[in-house]
């Protein structure tokens, strides 16, 4: 209950308790910094909920639509942001980056996956997404085994390989071929912003 006074007139009435919570959040700023392992980064200003986990370099099973088996393809050091506000849709960014990102700095590459947009925004389709719970949580195993558990399409394909430019999954099929360890560091195409910019911590 809400309690106001006015002189000697008090009036009393019921609130929801969840918009004193966010009225009280958007009061409160919280940011981490980076950290290690595999968060690099937790931020909290108002009810705008930031986070950025780096996947390292390993071999991922990779299904493309209609195929029946997966593609075992090496891919390089991947970043995903992910912003979360109130009770907004989250926001997606995925990066590919040659080494774990160890200051804001680090310049970051177009991941080479499909359904991944120039802008590292995400094409999700009909994928499932995360749970509210999942979404409280500051690990995203969950965001990445949803992204990479899901069969890729044929959207936003070109422009994430110089030895194939048109479609990636050309690419992610010759590295299977040639039982590829390792995805190679300078096939990756920039994208001329670093965690930084995308953080809107330079211009």
């Amino acid at each position: 209950m809400l309690r106001k006074q006015e002189g000697e007139l008090i009036t009393e009435f019921p609130v929801d308790p969840a918009q004193i919570a966010l009225a009280l959040a958007a009061k409160v700023t919280f940011d981490t910094g980076l950290l290690g392992r595999n968060t690099l980064l937790v931020r909290q200003d108002g009810v705008k909920k930031t986070i950025v986990e780096y996947r390292p370099p390993q071999k991922t099973g990779i299904f493309l639509d209609d195929a029946e088996v997966a593609l075992r393809v090496p891919l390089p050091g991947l970043v995903m942001i992910r912003v979360t506000a109130s009770d907004k849709a989250p926001q997606y960014g995925v990066y590919a980056v040659k080494r774990r990102p160890e200051t804001l700095d680090a310049p970051l590459f177009h991941a080479p996956l499909p359904n991944v947009f120039g802008s590292g925004a995400i094409c999700w389709g009909t994928v499932e997404r995360v749970t509210d719970d999942a979404l409280r949580r500051v690990s995203l195993v969950p965001d990445w085994s949803m992204l990479l558990g899901s069969p890729f399409g044929n959207h936003a394909c070109s422009g994430k390989s110089r030895s194939h430019p048109q479609d990636i999954r050309a690419r992610l099929v010759a590295l299977e071929a040639q039982k590829a360890k390792r995805y190679p560091l300078s096939d990756l195409i920039p994208i001329k912003k670093t965690l930084a910019h995308l953080l809107g911590e330079t211009t």
